[in-house]
């Protein structure tokens, strides 16, 4: 899995931006709720969340997140896929708040569950970090 890089052309990044989205928006469906609180702001734990998944993903086929020509455009695609019209303002969230602690502890978490629940066969359950993020607020 690691190791060589192959090919990874617009199309595979769109397919796996597609299915990332799918995972992530069962866990939005059953969440009923937002990203962004009353006041407008975004749950940092969530939308770190989101990255960490991405991340994990890539990491997997042997993709780096910090490929500009990867990591950017297969977040956008997801946050726009996830949240219409929001992508921007998330997308330059998130760059400016990689260290916040919150974001990164949302970042290991989606990280972790994707390799829990995704790579590792046999794995019971599905992620729903996410969801529990998103039901418990940033704080």
């Amino acid at each position: 899995m690691f190791g060589r890089k192959k090919t990874f052309d617009d199309d595979k990044k769109s397919e796996l931006a597609r299915a990332l989205s799918g995972m992530l928006a069962i866990q939005m469906a059953l969440a009923v709720g937002s990203i962004q609180d009353a006041k407008g702001r975004i749950n940092r734990k969530a939308i770190g969340y989101i990255y960490g998944f991405i991340d994990c993903a890539l990491r997997s086929i042997g993709q780096d997140m910090g490929d500009v020509a990867v990591g950017v455009p297969i977040t956008y695609q997801v946050l726009r896929d996830l949240f219409p019209g929001h992508e921007q303002a998330y997308t330059n969230f998130l760059i400016g708040h990689l260290k916040d602690e919150a974001v990164v502890l949302g970042m290991m978490s989606g990280g972790q569950q994707y390799a829990d629940y995704i790579i590792k066969p046999g794995a019971k359950g599905a992620p729903m970090g996410l969801a529990k993020f998103i039901l418990e607020g940033d704080e």
